[in-house]
């Protein structure tokens, strides 16, 4: 399901080594990002993967791959297919009314037969990840109305017909008003439906997430912290619980 980069209302412009994918509301970028230096400066940001701030208000990230490949490959990518495929389902989520970062740009360069990529997304300004919000507040009773907020973002982001391969208790983002988002869309696919199997999937890949850090005594979870995410998820009327 692809949309042009026009219809999304971003632009492409290439110069040497280096490709711009940016929004042409923001005609400024191009003079911020074409060149091959880092990004901006090192953001104190709690929790989030490693991002650096370009002021006033956007948030840059390199893409890496994960587990045992990322040691070996890092930043580097022979497509640049995953990058594309985040930007569109970012733009749909937020037509949807999800709330996710906005995708400002995308910088690709060129290095031999790799691409670096950096993805450019605007900044939630006095956000903290959920991870490191429950190391702050353990056996906070507000963080079961947090849970039932995320368990129904979930539900909308698969009655959108997003399924997330990664979602995990560090993809939550919490905004100043402590409300859920949803980041790091590259390892997201848009179907026309989500059925059962692939719902279930994300939902035992987060209460993975959530036990495997309270295991590790990084986080205190709130007693049933798990029956507030499913009645978040079950309040629009979904029928089937998603039990591990």
């Amino acid at each position: 399901m692809k949309s042009s980069l026009s219809s999304l209302g971003y632009a492409r412009i290439e110069y040497r080594d280096i490709a711009l994918i940016f929004k042409t509301s923001r005609p400024e970028l191009p003079a911020l990002l074409m060149n091959q230096g880092i990004i901006g400066s090192p953001s104190d940001l709690k929790g989030r993967t490693p991002v650096h701030i370009l002021e006033p208000d956007m948030v840059a990230r390199t893409l890496t791959h994960g587990g045992l490949f990322g040691h070996i490959a890092g930043p580097r990518f022979l497509s640049t297919a995953r990058s594309m495929r985040e930007l569109e389902v970012s733009a749909f989520l937020t037509s949807e009314g999800v709330p996710t970062p906005e995708i400002l740009a995308v910088r690709i360069i060129r290095k031999g037969i790799f691409h670096h990529i950096s993805v450019i997304s605007r900044l939630v300004s006095d956000s903290v990840d959920l991870l490191t919000y429950l190391q702050e507040h353990s056996g906070d009773r507000f963080s079961l109305t947090i849970f039932e907020q995320t368990g129904d973002l979930i539900r909308r982001i698969h009655e959108s017909g997003v399924y997330h391969a990664d979602l995990h208790i560090k993809n939550i983002l919490l905004d100043k008003n402590l409300l859920p988002w949803i980041l790091d869309l590259d390892k997201a696919y848009r179907f026309s439906r989500l059925g059962f199997i692939l719902r279930r999937k994300t939902m035992n890949r987060f209460i993975h997430s959530c036990r495997k850090w309270h295991k590790k005594n990084r986080i205190t979870l709130p007693e049933e912290w798990e029956s507030a995410l499913r009645m978040g998820y079950d309040q629009e009327g979904v029928k089937k619980r998603y039990e591990p």
